[in-house]
């Protein structure tokens, strides 16, 4: 597999797009979010964990069999950081008993993400990840 490398444009434009709650929507957002950060000069394959995990976490847990939902996400160059927001309008990450259905997603994308900000209630979920660009 040829791979290559994007000199960093420090001058992009936000990228925001939405998905629906669909594990089809994740393919598409972690590799969109995944190219606008390597162009923002950071990991690309950080970004696109992560971006993954937080998609694939609001399609199971935020909305469960429905597919109707809308999850949008948004990436944006904030002077040494690129900065992901995914947000969704499902039920929140609540303080129940674990689900037999929770995994990993968290503590991954906290382990590749600098900085992460979670904001959740029963109006849906946030995240606020933050990723270094490149000097």
């Amino acid at each position: 597999m040829l791979m290559t490398t994007l000199e960093p444009n420090h001058d992009l434009p936000p990228l925001e797009f939405a998905v629906r709650s669909h594990p089809g929507s994740v393919t598409g957002a972690r590799k969109r979010v995944a190219e606008y950060a390597e162009a923002g000069g950071a990991n690309r394959d950080d970004v696109e964990l992560a971006v993954a995990e937080s998609v694939a976490n609001a399609v199971v847990h935020g909305f469960g069999d429905r597919d109707d939902g809308a999850i949008t996400v948004r990436a944006e160059i904030e002077g040494a950081r690129v900065v992901v927001e995914i947000a969704d309008s499902g039920s929140g990450i609540t303080t129940h008993a674990r689900s037999p259905r929770a995994g990993f997603g968290l503590p991954i994308i906290g382990a590749v993400a600098d900085s992460v900000e979670i904001r959740t209630g029963h109006r849906g979920t946030r995240l606020v990840l933050g990723f270094p660009r490149a000097s």
